[in-house]
């Protein structure tokens, strides 16, 4: 067979790894080592210097580390919608396997410190394989952009009925993304189909999300329903106060400005916190 009849090699998908601790970043540099069809062009510490290096090199795919001290590594996703094409975005976290179903939704992949390299090899694998279904796709879509979700909104829960106390729980408005344990938010008030998530310093997040859906997922020896549009984590609740004869104050650890509830709302929330 002549050298003309050969099939070119496929071109190497460019990577930065971004993570604030050096070792981390060689730890995984060494294990990509194994996968000659990944270039690593760039390394990052925090969210600044990635971008700037995203901007820079135009990388195929970002290794991002989600816990580091100064910026998480979600405030990366929302500057990314300003690069072009999109880098696909493989998140790297000591997070445990339950936390981890609120990162599959927003991301190619994942991986669990330290990385294995049985684990990142399927991770590759899946990068190969898209990449390749977008190179054949008709419509000519870039093979790097971000995967989307079936579901952006949606809190994965994988193969639990519910969520724990100590679960990760990704809440999202807008390009804001952030992690909570499921023991901080406060309450969870209806309004519509959206839903209102009240975390402490007075923090609000608006989710196209109802309530039977936190319903369903959320501890019920942690949360209760006080009426058809309230879910109240009695944990936090630190006291309910008589406000006039019709309604009455609900106060939570680390919220300033309470929630009003009526007459019957407070007599039920009263008989489940007894």
């Amino acid at each position: 067979m002549s050298r003309n009849s050969e099939k070119p090699a496929p071109p190497r998908l460019r990577a930065i790894l971004v993570d604030d601790e050096p070792p981390a970043r060689t730890h995984l540099a060494t294990r990509l080592k194994a996968h000659p069809e990944i270039k690593i062009v760039g390394e990052a510490g925090d969210v600044p210097s990635a971008f700037a290096l995203v901007e820079a090199e135009k990388p195929d795919v970002i290794f991002l580390d989600i816990q580091m001290p100064r910026r998480s590594g979600f405030k990366l996703l929302p500057l990314l919608e300003k690069v072009a094409p999109q880098p696909a975005v493989v998140f790297v976290t000591a997070f445990d396997e339950y936390a981890i179903r609120a990162f599959e939704a927003n991301a190619l992949d994942y991986l669990t410190k330290p990385v294995s390299p049985e684990r990142l090899a399927k991770t590759v694998a899946r990068m190969r394989d898209r990449s390749h279904r977008v190179a054949i796709s008709p419509s000519g879509g870039s093979a790097n952009k971000i995967a989307e979700p079936q579901d952006t909104q949606t809190p994965r829960i994988g193969g639990r009925e519910h969520l724990h106390e100590e679960d990760f729980v990704l809440l999202r408005d807008g390009s804001l993304s952030m992690l909570v344990k499921t023991r901080e938010i406060r309450a969870i008030e209806s309004q519509g189909d959206y839903t209102r998530i009240l975390l402490a310093e007075d923090e609000t997040i608006l989710m196209k999300l109802t309530l039977s859906h936190w319903e369903r997922q959320l501890p019920s020896e942690l949360f209760c329903k006080a009426s058809r549009s309230l879910l109240v984590n009695r944990k936090t609740v630190t006291k309910m106060v008589q406000k006039d004869p019709s309604s009455w104050e609900l106060h939570f650890e680390g919220l300033k400005t309470p929630i009003i509830l009526s007459n019957l709302e407070s007599k039920r929330l009263r008989e489940m916190l007894s």
